[in-house]
């Protein structure tokens, strides 16, 4: 399926704006949060408040009931005793104050009652604008799953990889809906061209990324020959991002763009050129991993550009070519807060080619080892790593 720069910039026009609203609502969603936690923690004290003065009003109320009874009603044994020691001003002073005391518990006992309707008002309000934030957020969540699709179609399907490989897997595992990682393949008689690339950012304006990438690919290759080099669609691929993106060499600038490892394997000869963008790519065979390094440069404007370098690779059947964006790598441990790291990936690597030479069960046993590393520690970036087994 080619894209148009035109049709990509529409879609990606798309996602931004999609990406705008779910900013909009998450910072509402925000702002209702701490609004409701200082509405929650202010009438929780003034309640606390309101409780104790009750508690010490009844306290007193109890107490000077009791003396006021007992002053009142003397058993005739004492009446003449007591004559001679009670106060009357005082008792009387005492019931002045008491009845004070009791208007003022009332007024607190209203004060209360008022607080408590304005608290179900806030409440109401409050379950109201949530409510309605979840309406707008479900609605922006339900466009991205749809621009989840649109991302999906243009990246080429299963089945053609497996035209070309006798078994191939993508262990894809976006951050969120959309992923700034992609894979590519094309076809050209003998010859077969694939990548595995990691845009800046994740989410939407990763998926954005991600289409120019696919859309500068479809490009390039229409007019690859036998003689292009995998360097040369990264150089082109650069000259593409710079011009579209406008980028200078601003150190102020965001330098928006993509790393990525390509190959081109000739099925007919049985020889393949790997070049790479910051991205490299290891071999195996049987259990023997070879690492083929990346030129340090992005597929973007850079202070010290480098031009690529096509490498030669050894191939034969049987062999497993991997190649990944840093998001396995880069994946915080739940248990250890530390970093997988490359070479645990390359270990990894051997250790599940040595249990099975399936695509699905390798995918499979990724899955499971990334699950473990993370825990409960949340995802950092999109995921993907590409496994071609070749004929």
């Amino acid at each position: 399926m080619n894209l148009t720069i035109l049709e990509i910039s529409l879609m990606a026009l798309a996602l931004v704006l999609m990406a705008a609203m779910a900013y909009i609502i998450y910072r509402r969603r925000r702002l209702l949060l701490d609004a409701t936690r200082r509405i929650e923690r202010r009438y929780a004290f003034q309640l606390r408040e309101a409780q104790d003065e009750i508690q010490r009003l009844s306290t007193i109320n109890a107490d000077l009931a009791r003396r006021t009874n007992d002053a009142a009603q003397p058993s005739p044994s004492t009446k003449t005793e007591l004559s001679r020691f009670i106060d009357t001003d005082a008792i009387v002073a005492e019931q002045r104050k008491l009845e004070q005391q009791q208007l003022e518990l009332s007024e607190r006992n209203r004060q209360l009652w008022d607080m408590s309707l304005s608290i179900e008002k806030e409440r109401k309000h409050i379950q109201t604008l949530k409510n309605e934030i979840e309406r707008e957020h479900k609605s922006v969540t339900d466009s991205i799953r749809y621009a989840k699709l649109i991302q999906n179609a243009i990246l080429p399907s299963a089945e053609i990889l497996k035209e070309s490989f006798s078994d191939v897997f993508l262990f894809w595992r976006p951050r969120d809906i959309v992923s700034g990682d992609f894979y590519w393949m094309r076809r050209i008689g003998d010859t077969v061209i694939f990548t595995v690339a990691d845009c800046t950012g994740h989410g939407v304006p990763g998926a954005f990324m991600s289409m120019l990438g696919v859309a500068f690919l479809n490009e390039i290759c229409v007019d690859f020959g036998p003689d292009t080099h995998p360097a040369q669609i990264l150089e082109q691929m650069r000259t593409k991002v710079i011009t579209t993106l406008k980028q200078k060499n601003d150190l102020t600038e965001q330098k928006d763009g993509m790393d990525m490892g390509l190959c081109v394997l000739n099925l007919n000869t049985m020889t393949m050129q790997f070049a790479g963008a910051n991205n490299g790519m290891y071999l195996v065979r049987g259990t023997e991993l070879t690492e083929y390094k990346p030129v340090k440069n992005p597929i973007a404007i850079y202070p010290r550009m480098k031009s690529f370098e096509s490498v030669d690779v050894e191939i034969q059947h049987g062999d497993y070519i991997y190649m990944f964006s840093d998001g396995f790598a880069d994946q915080f441990s739940g248990a250890s807060n530390r970093k997988y790291t490359y070479g645990r990936l390359k270990q990894l690597l051997c250790d599940i080619n040595a249990k099975t030479k399936i695509a699905a069960e390798q995918s499979a046993l990724l899955d499971a080892a990334a699950t473990e590393w993370r825990g409960t520690y949340r995802q950092m970036d999109d995921i993907l790593i590409g496994g071609y087994c070749v004929r």
